[in-house]
């Protein structure tokens, strides 16, 4: 569902704006960041080994760097930022939810249910903090 949310919402953003949409796998990865930093707000984060900085600080800690190293506006990383905004919001306050046929098939007992959660526990241990 984020995924979806964060796709369709850049390519009406990018359409509303008369961008065209050539990077934006780049701008999707900066949506995935904020929500991700929203989530795990506080959590120190290595920067290029150099230097610590909170979790909340990375989309924005990209943004910066878009603009001092490729030297433009970073205008499609800050469409990122505020459509992940916009995700987060909606997924705190329950206006988006995961649809229940989605949780139904998850939690069920079908074949593609096993799989999908026999796969998950080989990889689970990678995202443990």
């Amino acid at each position: 569902l984020m995924m979806f949310f964060g796709a369709v919402s850049m390519v009406a953003g990018y359409s509303l704006m008369g961008l065209s949409p050539r990077f934006l796998g780049h701008n999707l990865s900066t949506f995935l960041v904020y929500v991700w930093s929203r989530y795990h707000e506080g959590l120190e984060v290595n920067m290029f080994e150099l230097f610590n900085t909170r979790a909340e600080l990375l989309p924005w800690f990209f943004l910066a760097q878009t603009f001092l190293l490729e030297g433009e506006v970073p205008i499609l990383d800050f469409l990122g930022i505020v459509f992940g905004h916009i995700y987060h919001h909606y997924k705190t306050t329950n206006v988006l939810r995961t649809p229940k046929f989605v949780i139904q098939w998850y939690n069920g007992n079908n074949k593609y249910a096993r799989m999908l959660k026999e796969k998950y526990k080989t990889i689970s241990s990678d995202f443990e903090m």
